[in-house]
């Protein structure tokens, strides 16, 4: 009862008060009457609404007293208010697409249906006045009246042009993908700027489309489209997109390479595309994009760019390899070094030599070359800071893989001063704190790497969370850190591609402290090991003694996940799928457990 007072002495001061205090009470009457309607309140919240109308005339306060109305099922009321407005205003159709909104919540559709004709009836040949009328209708869901409305307005202005893409949002609204999709084409070959506005509706509508009935229909539509007009480039940049939504990258490459051609552009509709081809590992279409690009000669502005880029992917593309030699890495440093012989502007080829000398440091056992390739780039006074903190950044790492930690420290500190609060700097303090764990100094790598948790870059501050948390839960009860040392030590060793000293490492781990919490830890990095080295049944031995002697440990269900991916390369789908279901009955708390759901529907498909 205390409560009902408060809210009805509240709603009479704010009453009297609205007009004449000004903007301040009605920026907190308006808060009120908000609350009130959200917590469903609707007789406080009316009398505030009409209040607010009563001193701002805004129409959007109308609409929530009419809404309050409706909600207590004042009818009466609402038809008369709607009734008065439409006699104040009688130009203005939104009050007579009202009244007829609460016919149709008062049951009465005949009535309802009379008024939504009345305000087709008085509209004008005026663009404002076409759109306002049928956002009024989209705004009550009442979309045929809203179609009507833009055909009704295209005659009145004698424009048939015109309201494409307003009627595409509209058919959106009522799924039909059919006249959505060619209204969209329509106002595309009309005006050709709206392609991008016509590629985010589309992309919404993909995302909404369960059953992928739209995705055929863009694609016919389209192609039919393009038939009936070849030379329409804004068709064609809409089906490149097309291609590019389904990674279809080949044909996507073909569109892309047409328009850049006839509007003899740069090649930066290429170079995009090749980026794009690149992170969805079609390298070959990645490298046929730069090469295109490259083919217009050193002229051209993107030339240098895009044989980095191209060199780029080949490398990416090596390392994805199943069957890379020696003399693969061989013969691409090779045409690195022939690259960067030819172009000396430091600057614009940063990001080739560093890549080229971490081939020479990391494939080829070339690291004294690498480190006197990247000091030669560091003599460039006109180098900008963010490329040379680039090339610092891979010295370091080059002498970190050459065992020379402190050096590595002094430069990751160096990096880290001149990129204060920055990703770079990030990345350097987080690898600065992995030396003092491979040095052993694990207390102060731990505190180096909580405070790195705050870092805006949210995957060295997970890295950093997830090291510290490692740290911290092995070294609780032993005081000695003996068994972190050398779990470190061997993580060291596998940095330097040194495998079966890791292992070794490793395993002098298992047979010194069997019991210790780290166990589960040091058969999941074996795991890794033998992964890398594509020896997959040492690799399942080692995740079956977490899955087996570890059940209960943190990593369990993460082997399980890995265990059923491994045994899915191997062909072995049946024992693949009983590991997911594994996952899902043991674990059901898991965060493997709704791709283990996804995995086992797709295996049985």
């Amino acid at each position: 009862m205390k409560k009902i007072l408060t809210s009805i002495l509240l709603i009479l001061m704010l009453s009297v008060s609205l007009s004449s205090f000004g903007q301040l009470n009605i920026q907190s009457g308006s808060a009120l009457a908000f609350k009130y309607f959200r917590d469903k309140e609707y007789k406080p919240a009316s009398s505030l609404f009409y209040d607010l109308y009563d001193v701002t005339k805004s129409k959007t306060y109308y609409n929530y007293y009419i809404n309050c109305l409706l909600a207590l099922e004042e009818f009466k009321d609402a038809e008369s208010f709607a009734k008065k407005q439409i006699r104040k205003n009688p130009t203005n159709n939104s009050f007579t697409i009202s009244l007829g909104y609460v016919y149709k919540k008062w049951n009465q559709e005949t009535t309802a249906i009379i008024q939504y004709n009345k305000a087709l009836q008085k509209l004008k040949p005026i663009k404002v006045d076409i759109n306002n009328v049928a956002n009024e209708f989209v705004t009550i869901r009442e979309y045929e009246f809203a179609v009507k409305t833009y055909e009704k307005g295209r005659e009145l202005l004698n424009q048939a042009q015109l309201y494409h893409i307003e009627l595409g949002n509209i058919y959106f609204y009522q799924r039909d993908y059919e006249k959505m999709v060619r209204e969209f084409l329509l106002g595309v070959s009309v005006d050709p700027s709206k392609v991008s506005t016509v590629q985010n509706r589309l992309q919404s509508a993909l995302s909404q489309d369960i059953d992928s009935s739209l995705d055929p229909i863009i694609r016919n539509q389209l192609l039919n489209k393009m038939q009936s007009e070849p030379d329409n480039f804004a068709l064609k940049e809409l089906l490149q997109w097309y291609f590019m939504q389904k990674k279809q990258f080949q044909p996507a490459l073909a569109q892309a390479r047409s328009i850049d051609l006839i509007k003899k552009e740069d090649g930066f509709r290429l170079m995009a595309l090749g980026q794009t081809a690149r992170s969805n590992k079609d390298f070959e279409t990645a490298i046929q994009s730069f090469q295109f690009v490259i083919d217009k000669g050193p002229e051209a502005s993107n030339y240098i760019k895009a044989k980095t880029e191209q060199l780029e992917t080949q490398f990416l593309q090596l390392k994805e390899a199943n069957d890379k030699s020696l003399e693969s890495w061989k013969n691409l440093a090779s045409t690195y070094e022939n690259f960067l012989n030819k172009e000396k502007n430091t600057s614009q080829i940063s990001e080739a030599i560093v890549r080229f000398s971490h081939i020479l440091s990391a494939y080829l056992n070339q690291s004294n070359k690498a480190i006197e390739k990247l000091e030669s780039a560091l003599k460039n006074q006109s180098i900008h800071p963010q490329y040379k903190s680039q090339i610092k950044m891979e010295l370091a790492d080059i002498k970190l893989f050459a065992g020379e930690k402190w050096d590595a420290i002094l430069l990751y500190s160096q990096i880290e001063k001149a990129n204060k609060n920055n990703d770079i700097g990030y990345e350097a303090k987080y690898k600065k704190a992995k030396v003092s764990y491979y040095l052993g100094e694990l207390k102060w790598a731990k505190a180096q790497l909580d405070a790195l948790k705050g870092s805006s870059s949210k995957l060295i501050a997970n890295d950093a969370i997830a090291l510290s948390q490692l740290i911290s839960n092995n070294t609780t009860l032993d005081t000695s850190y003996t068994a972190m040392k050398t779990y470190a030590a061997a993580d060291f060793l596998l940095l330097q591609k040194k495998e079966e000293a890791a292992l070794n490492k490793l395993n002098e781990l298992i047979r010194n402290q069997p019991a210790h919490s780290l166990i589960d830890e040091v058969y999941f990095k074996k795991y890794e090991i033998y992964l890398s080295l594509n020896k997959k049944d040492e690799a399942l031995e080692n995740l079956e003694k977490i899955i087996v002697d570890h059940p209960w440990d943190s990593l369990a269900d993460k082997a399980l996940f890995r265990k059923g991916e491994l045994l899915e390369k191997m062909k072995k789908t049946s024992a693949a799928i009983d590991c997911y279901k594994s996952i899902i009955t043991d674990y059901p708390g898991s965060i493997f457990s709704v791709v283990a759901r996804k995995k086992i529907n797709a295996l049985r498909d």
